[in-house]
């Protein structure tokens, strides 16, 4: 496959994060997710917080990296509670974790609040160990430059990598959306979280400089993997 062979770093295994993220999942389900990567070298899965306990025989045994999601699209959870999520997720096997920050304060111009609540995410991730903790914006709630103006408060703020997330994850990007994301300024990581029709999607995502694609739709890896 000559669009799997140009794309030689990081490789589709290793660009992939084999989500678990959608309405209605079970525990057997995400076993099942969880049995699918590591049969197939993908490292990197991203599952509910509240099923994280359960999980854990199965993270052990595999070696999996763990991530999850905290909060809401909007980021109104409460941070406190929010905070309380990302420690029980840093107890559970969990290396990295995603949050919605609350973007009520951005989008109303309070900055000051919206940069404080980074810095305290920033802060307790390093008193209780966490390995990565980045900040998810829906992309559907942001105009273009509201977006970049986000990557760069979080730039400032300390983190170094953001994840754009399409619907939850729960739709394809666009291809005014492919455009806008080849624009963005890369001085911080991007990653998305998305929906994915084709091998060659994932593959045009990385060649745009995208490091990670979160999907529901990893399938579409394993396919192609098997076919080599």
């Amino acid at each position: 496959m000559n669009g799997v062979d140009r794309v030689e770093y990081p490789k589709l295994s290793e660009a992939i994060i084999a989500s678990g993220i959608k309405p209605g999942i079970k525990p057997s389900d995400l076993y099942e997710i969880c049995s699918d990567a590591f049969r197939n070298n993908i490292r990197n899965v991203c599952l509910p917080t509240v099923y994280l306990d359960e999980l854990i025989p199965v993270l052990r045994e595999t070696g999996l990296k763990a991530s999850t999601i905290v909060s809401f699209p909007t980021g109104l959870l409460p941070l406190e509670i929010k905070i309380m999520e990302m420690r029980f997720a840093s107890h559970q096997n969990v290396e990295e974790v995603y949050f919605y920050p609350n973007l009520g304060n951005y989008l109303d111009n309070r900055i000051v609040e919206f940069e404080l609540e980074l810095s305290r995410f920033l802060e307790e991730s390093q008193l209780i160990g966490l390995k990565q903790i980045k900040p998810i914006v829906e992309v559907d709630l942001l105009s273009n430059k509201q977006i970049n103006e986000l990557i760069g408060i979080f730039k400032m703020s300390g983190f170094d990598a953001v994840m754009l997330s399409f619907s939850s994850g729960l739709r394809n990007i666009r291809d005014e959306e492919m455009s806008f994301l080849k624009e963005i300024p890369k001085h911080i990581a991007l990653e998305v979280n998305c929906r994915v029709r084709s091998v060659e999607e994932i593959i045009g995502l990385i060649e745009k400089k995208i490091g990670r694609i979160c999907t529901v739709d990893y399938r579409v890896v394993l396919e192609s993997l098997a076919g080599e």
